[in-house]
């Protein structure tokens, strides 16, 4: 019997693997992820932008070969201050409240904190269950 995209998957923690961008090889798998999970629709640019030059903020996680979560993100000047900016982040819904979001953003501050990053900013769509449904 096939799961359910609502189902959670179960596994164990450990057999989750992080690994940061790679290359090019990578790039269809987190278009993948976002264009599934996110509301916006970003072009191929928007992802060469960030991975080409931020990629070692970018960040995948992987379950048994499945890419199941992605993290996004670029560091710069603003505003007199060296800020990060989380741009994309996407776990699949049957993954999600297992802490592979925590552990993917945890991965990129930490880069960003090592390269001088003295904020983190992160802008994301709340999506209201009450809303939906009334």
């Amino acid at each position: 019997m096939e799961k359910s995209i609502e189902e959670k998957e179960e596994f164990d923690e450990s057999e989750i693997e992080y690994t940061s961008y790679a290359g090019e090889h990578h790039l269809p798998l987190i278009m993948s992820l976002v264009d599934q999970e996110l509301s916006e629709p970003y072009s191929i640019f928007t992802y060469r932008y960030f991975v080409y030059l931020w990629p070692q903020l970018c960040f995948l996680a992987f379950h048994k070969g499945r890419c199941i979560g992605t993290i996004v993100c670029k560091m710069g000047e603003h505003r007199q201050t060296y800020r990060g900016y989380i741009a994309m982040l996407v776990v699949i819904k049957p993954y999600r409240g297992r802490g592979i979001a925590s552990e993917l953003v945890t991965r990129s501050i930490k880069v960003m904190m090592e390269s001088g990053c003295e904020e983190v900013c992160f802008s994301c769509i709340f999506t209201s269950l009450f809303l939906l449904l009334s």
